[in-house]
């Protein structure tokens, strides 16, 4: 499902659409290792540029996945 995004910019805002770990924005930024979606910071994995629409299209991570904590005793903590 795609998915009306705000993007932070500095200190401004810019409109964006995610698909499938695919953000498409506007192509005014450089891209870091990680962006802000939506107050999210996420991890970006690659970008490139269409020039035909000059957009940005970047693959972020969508979810990040934590390390799972060990308990005291030295087993791994499971959800329940």
């Amino acid at each position: 499902m795609l998915k009306e995004v705000k993007v932070k910019v500095g200190d401004e805002f810019i409109r964006g659409a995610l698909y499938k770990g695919e953000l498409l924005i506007a192509n005014v930024l450089e891209v870091g290792e990680t962006i802000n979606v939506d107050g999210k910071e996420m991890k970006v994995l690659s970008s490139t540029v269409d020039y035909r629409d000059n957009l940005l299209k970047i693959k972020v991570l969508a979810k990040a996945s934590l390390p799972k904590e060990k308990k005291s005793d030295g087993k791994q903590q499971t959800k329940g």
